[in-house]
């Protein structure tokens, strides 16, 4: 795994993911789960700007880095 450095500080990120569901858009790292109630971040989450839509899917991540000097979530596309 390589470890990726912020583009703003060039500190290094922690690895995590954004999940798909019934909470906040939130980032939560690697080694945590999301909440297991509705409308609740994780205990380490990050949450996002974002707003609530009810009725979405559920079962998707987006991987993800976040930079806790900058405040900053990166995440990669598909193309």
């Amino acid at each position: 795994m390589s470890i990726m450095k912020c583009p703003y500080c060039q500190n290094e990120m922690q690895s995590g993911f954004i999940p798909n569901g019934g909470q906040p858009v939130q980032w939560i790292p690697n080694d945590e789960k999301p909440s297991i109630f509705n409308f609740t971040v994780a205990d380490h989450g990050i949450p996002l700007l974002n707003q609530f839509k009810p009725l979405k899917a559920n079962g998707y991540i987006a991987e993800a880095n976040y930079c806790p000097t900058c405040k900053v979530v990166i995440a990669p596309t598909k193309e």
